[in-house]
Parts: structure tokens; C-alpha cells; sequence
């Protein structure tokens, strides 16, 4: 039987590891929504120049992003916000550069995360939490 003080630390890492991520990955979530709106309040803040010619109102494009490409972004971004959670410039410039790799924007991915159902939401986050768990290793080698 496994107590608390037991010497056997991996048996608690693989019993806790999944809740954590799953935390982790909601706080990230929040906090990237909130660290993008900042940027965005701080842009809108320069002075903009007047469109003189008369445009037609563009419908916006559908969604560039899948499933897929949401729960790699989600993953990715809980791995390297935990990664670099001292240097959180250098989690943004890493995270830019998974947005590049989908051709897409963090617009594009809030967008798709504030249209996701509570339903969808449960769904993908066991898929995130999937995802985690295989590309781990691609930023935390040997962490023992």
C-alpha cells in the first residue's frame, strides 16, 4: 500500500499530473485572454488614421482553425507557459511562433475559444490534456 511519504515519487506525479495540467491549462487560458486584451487596449491607443475611400463592410473570414490545431495550441501553450513561467516575454515569442506554424492569429484563437459550448470545452480539454501528455518531452527533457 502507497502512503503519502512513500519513496515511490512517480506514482503520485502520474495520480496528481493530470489535475494540475488541467488547472494549469484553465489559468493559462484566462491569462492569455487577458495579457492579449492588454496588448490590444495598449494598439487601439495610437492615433488612427481616417479611411477616405467608402468600403464595403467585409464579412469575416470563416475560422482557420480545427479542433486539432486548438488542442495542439492549448497544449503547447501550457507546456511553454510552465517552461518559461520566470521569462514570460519568451513565452509569447514562443507561443507566436505555434501560432505561425497554423497561419493563424491569437485573434483567431480566442475567437474559437470563446465560441466553443461548456460541452465542447470538457470534450477538448480531455484531448488537451491527451496532447500534454504526448508532447511533453519535446520541452521538458529529463525532468527528473
Amino acid at each position: 500500500m502507497m502512503t503519502w511519504a512513500s519513496p515511490n515519487r512517480n506514482y503520485w506525479r502520474l495520480r496528481l499530473q493530470p489535475a494540475l495540467m488541467l488547472i494549469l491549462v484553465s489559468l493559462l487560458a484566462g491569462f492569455l485572454s487577458c495579457a492579449r486584451e492588454k496588448d490590444l487596449e495598449q494598439a487601439s491607443d495610437w492615433p488612427q488614421q481616417e479611411i477616405m475611400e467608402e468600403t464595403k463592410p467585409v464579412t469575416p473570414p470563416a475560422p482557420r482553425i480545427t479542433e486539432e490545431i486548438y488542442v495542439d495550441i492549448t497544449a503547447r501553450a501550457a507546456l511553454i507557459f510552465d517552461k518559461h513561467k520566470e521569462n514570460l516575454e519568451e513565452a509569447h515569442r514562443q507561443m507566436d511562433l505555434v501560432y505561425q506554424k497554423y497561419r493563424i492569429t491569437f485573434e483567431d484563437y480566442e475567437r474559437y475559444r470563446r465560441s466553443l459550448t461548456p460541452d465542447d470545452r470538457r470534450r477538448l480539454e480531455k484531448l488537451v490534456q491527451e496532447r500534454i501528455q504526448k508532447i511533453y518531452t519535446e520541452y521538458f527533457e529529463n525532468s527528473d
